[in-house]
């Protein structure tokens, strides 16, 4: 029995295949299968039953087996796998067939016959995941510029997209990189290995030294991802201090027009409940991290409404001047809060954070903007840290205000 990572198939007398799965451990994954096998009903008991021996498939690497084993389930569709039953909510990568191609995650039912799929995938986050390993190999752009529109994505602002959205990739050079990025989802990491030691040659021999190294960081990240034995969380560890936040937040603001430091971000938001004992509350985030010793309450006339309440305290905050200055201004909302607070805030940034669609509101060029920023995106994380704190703290002021008027 395989002692790497691999997947394995159950199959019956005629070699069809009844379940396939995968795992890091198959020794002890497989001993799971026969111990739940003795379940009265489980789905196990079914397929260990009719199963009359196992396939193994080694691989060398977690994505490895995240790829070929979706691959499988699509070619054989296991009648045991429930995915495979129910392919109209399975989770799927796609890669469209535009000039620039968008390479995006589809449910089974949206599958069209001219677009490449690859999967399934047990759930979104494997699919995530997969996306993101090949994301940080092949630098595929976001918002690639198919409708003639030319803006910086995302991902090109945190080094993770070459700049097809900029201009500064041809199509055809997106293309070929699309292609290869196809060759990786399908499961040939190992032909596309060659592939590209024979370009890194061919380019070095005719002296084309820059595309030479590009193509070699390619290679050596597609040989880390798939021939060395660690997790996809090895692979994709990063940096997750707030310091990464910041310049998340950084390189996402400048790209609209906003230049700023970060250091101290405050956020508002306000607490009522019809109109009644509304308070509001402000908070300090100083370099990522919360300053409680900053943190501010304020008792509003909330009769009229949330954003003439949040006015009320954007004044009182403009008077104090005694008060350090922000970089940064977040209040809980869209449009509605975010113009209340621009009539007021004259020489800080200030932005909004709609809470349904986590987009984030700013104000570029005379009208609106919402960006939808990735939700795993740690600049956005700490946005909705300082939202969601602004939204505690002053929740909690709101019930002390609330109790003390109930046992008056």
């Amino acid at each position: 029995m395989p002692t790497q990572p691999s997947v394995y198939c159950f199959e019956d007398e005629t070699g069809k295949p009844l379940y396939i799965g995968k795992s890091v451990h198959p020794k002890s994954r497989l001993k799971q299968h026969l111990q739940q096998a003795k379940e009265a009903r489980s789905k196990q008991k079914e397929f260990v039953n009719l199963a009359k021996w196992i396939r193994f498939y080694q691989v060398e690497s977690e994505i490895e087996s995240l790829l070929l084993e979706a691959k499988l389930i699509r070619l054989h569709q296991p009648f045991y796998n429930s995915m495979s039953k129910d392919d109209k909510s399975s989770t799927y990568i796609m890669v469209g067939n535009e000039d620039f191609p968008v390479v995006s995650l589809i449910r089974g039912g949206e599958i069209e016959n001219f677009r490449s799929v690859y999967g399934p995938f047990r759930t979104r986050y494997e699919a995530e995941m997969v996306l993101k390993v090949a994301r940080n190999i092949f630098k595929f752009c976001q918002n690639p510029p198919n409708n003639g529109v030319k803006r910086a994505c995302f991902y090109y602002h945190i080094g993770k997209c070459d700049g097809a959205c900029t201009g500064l990739v041809s199509k055809t050079k997106y293309r070929s990189k699309i292609g290869y990025l196809k060759r990786f989802l399908n499961g040939s990491s190992s032909g596309l290995l060659v592939s590209l030691e024979k370009k890194i040659r061919r380019l070095a021999k005719n002296e084309k030294y820059e595309e030479a190294e590009e193509v070699r960081k390619m290679y050596e990240a597609v040989k880390w991802a798939t021939k060395t034995r660690h997790g996809l969380a090895e692979f994709l560890k990063d940096n997750q201090t707030p310091e990464r936040a910041i310049r998340e937040l950084k390189v996402m603001l400048s790209s609209y027009g906003i230049e700023s430091s970060l250091e101290r971000i405050e956020g508002y938001d306000v607490a009522t409940t019809q109109q009644m004992d509304t308070v509001g509350a402000m908070v300090v985030f100083f370099l990522g991290t919360a300053d409680k010793s900053s943190y501010r309450k304020f008792k509003l006339d909330g009769s009229n409404s949330d954003t003439e309440a949040m006015k009320q305290m954007l004044v009182r905050r403009t008077r104090r001047t005694d008060w350090p200055r922000p970089d940064l201004i977040l209040v809980d909302g869209g449009r509605p809060q975010l113009s209340t607070a621009l009539k007021l805030i004259k020489d800080v940034p200030v932005i909004g954070l709609a809470k349904k669609e986590e987009l984030i509101v700013i104000f570029y060029e005379g009208k609106f903007i919402e960006i939808e920023m990735p939700r795993r995106s740690k600049g956005l994380q700490l946005l909705q840290q300082i939202r969601d704190e602004a939204h505690r703290f002053g929740t909690g002021y709101h019930k002390q205000v609330r109790d003390r008027r109930s046992l008056a």
